[in-house]
């Protein structure tokens, strides 16, 4: 029998700039996903790396792209859908293919793709087919997708979670058991599931199925691919980038009962219907959330990090959307330890920026207090439903007296590829008719890898030393900071030569242990 793999699902969220970075003349198709058998009519993709040379994932349009399918001497285009930037856990990525070592010993890494999806084109056979990208007139290397007969099984991705930084998700194991990966639909709604690879909404043959299951009833869902074309948000701090995508909508059928159910999903292209994933699924109703408060509360799917100072910030991610209703904008943030209880103010959340669709996770970022250290316990407390159907089980955490200093991994000044972000955007910030100040072609640059870094720059304090100078750096010189990378704008007084950073988190009333690393600035802008 074959096994089903899992699709781990992750939405990242930039702070102050989207991940933008200058075009390479250079790319690698590295795979076809979620594997390379396919059949006519279904959505698949090509996975690409070093179209970024090396820097930041890319938001490229899919006009930019063409792709020929060649089989028996016979050359045909297929539909490219969208083009959008994913991160994958790979077992090793390919600049250390060549390391002597086994793959186990590596361990996994999250390695930046472009994402090409495509159609995969109709009149194929069974047997092999080449496959050739384009991007910009220059050619990829070729790639082999198998025609089959019948759909494989499609790879059905958990509850997804958002985050900042793709090194805090926890492990899927931690959140999926055997085949429950965390589901709880609402009833009589419409559901966003991860389903891939996907079928041609425009093709009548092709379609995902699904179905429910409970007791000895089944209940067919309504399913449709739709897509969401690429928007761009202005914001005070910045743009917001979202690019085009393909979603599957599910109508979770409204007969269905509160309660357990397995849900069967099949794919059906060239009017050929693969194999099904059965999983089990939680059915909700939030309108009766008094008769099983536990089914419909909110859940903490990552609280990160788990061990900080007192005054320093969290992040939790929230399942659902839909069980922060009627009104998200009140949901708190509490601290128990034994009887003793404080909520913590939101101090941002994705509720103004992220997705408004219900079935969408919610980000939190929270500051702890001193009121509570130690051994303690988090949970969010939808307070217009009360504590009995609106407080999540809690989360072990634990707060220290003392902030925690960030952990600085490596500092550079900043290389051109790692500046292209930052060009990207000042050129569509001034399309806009906006001045973009986090950029300056003549000012130098540091980038700075670190774990630990406050999210919020006022509670950073960076400090560089030049030749017994010191200079600290304010808020609007933090640029860009996406997951653990971080660029600041030097002071113009720096020079070329040796420097010396130090970098701290602020707390309550006190900085965290100074951490300190040396670089060489050396170039001119």
């Amino acid at each position: 029998m074959k096994t089903t793999r899992v699709l781990s699902v992750l939405l990242l969220v930039a702070l102050s700039l989207p991940t933008l970075a200058q075009q390479s003349r250079s790319f690698h198709v590295a795979q076809i996903a979620p594997y390379d058998k396919a059949v006519p009519g279904q959505i698949m993709q090509l996975l690409v790396e070093d179209i970024d040379g090396g820097a930041s994932p890319l938001m490229l349009p899919a006009e930019d792209f063409k792709l020929t399918v060649s089989q028996d001497g016979v050359s045909q285009d297929a539909k490219i859908r969208t083009v959008n930037a994913i991160l994958r856990s790979n077992p090793y990525t390919r600049s250390d293919a060549n390391v002597d070592r086994p793959a186990e010993a590596r361990g996994n890494q999250m390695h930046a793709y472009q994402s090409v999806n495509f159609v995969v084109p109709a009149g194929l056979h069974t047997g092999a087919a080449e496959l050739t990208l384009t991007y910009r007139g220059e050619r990829g290397n070729p790639i082999t997708l198998t025609i089959v007969e019948k759909p494989l099984r499609p790879v059905v991705g958990s509850v997804a979670v958002m985050t900042i930084n793709a090194g805090l998700i926890p492990p899927p194991g931690t959140r999926m058991q055997g085949n429950d990966f965390g589901w709880r639909l609402e009833r009589g709604q419409t559901a966003r599931l991860s389903i891939n690879p996907l079928a041609d909404p425009d093709d009548p043959n092709s379609a995902v199925v699904v179905r429910f299951k409970q007791g000895d009833t089944y209940y067919d869902a309504q399913t449709r691919v739709t897509n969401e074309p690429l928007r761009v948000e202005n914001r005070n701090r910045g743009v917001g980038f979202f690019p085009a995508r393909d979603i599957l909508e599910v109508d979770v059928p409204a007969a269905l009962t509160m309660g357990p159910a397995d849900v069967e999903i099949h794919l059906r292209a060239n009017g050929q219907d693969g194999d099904a994933v059965t999983l089990k699924a939680t059915i909700a109703d939030s309108a009766r959330s008094a008769e099983a408060p536990a089914l419909n509360a909110s859940r903490l799917l990552m609280v990160a990090p788990t061990r900080i100072g007192a005054g320093q910030s969290m992040m939790l991610s929230v399942d659902y959307r839909r069980t922060l209703d009627p009104d998200p904008s009140k949901t708190v943030i509490v601290i128990e330890q034994g009887s003793a209880r404080y909520i913590v103010p939101v101090e941002r959340s994705s509720l103004k920026f992220g997705p408004k669709v219900a079935d969408a996770p919610v980000l939190f970022f929270v500051r702890t207090t001193k009121q509570i250290i130690g051994k303690a316990q988090v949970r969010i407390f939808n307070q217009l439903r009360g504590e009995q159907t609106g407080m999540s089980e809690p989360v072990a955490i634990e707060i220290l007296e003392d902030p925690l200093p960030p952990d600085l991994i490596d500092l550079n000044e900043s290389t051109q590829e790692e500046l292209a972000p930052l060009r990207e955007m000042s050129r569509l910030q001034a399309s806009q008719g906006r001045t973009f100040p986090k950029y300056d072609m003549h000012s130098k640059f540091a980038t700075i890898r670190a774990r630990g870094v406050d999210y919020n720059p006022n509670f950073v304090r960076i400090t560089i030393e030049q030749e017994g100078h010191r200079f600290t750096l304010g808020p609007g010189d933090f640029s860009s900071y996406s997951g653990e990378l971080l660029i600041v704008r030097l002071p113009k007084e720096i020079k070329s030569g040796p420097a010396t950073l130090m970098i701290q988190n602020r707390a309550v009333d006190a900085f965290s242990a100074e951490v300190s690393k040396r670089f060489v600035v050396c170039c001119v802008y």
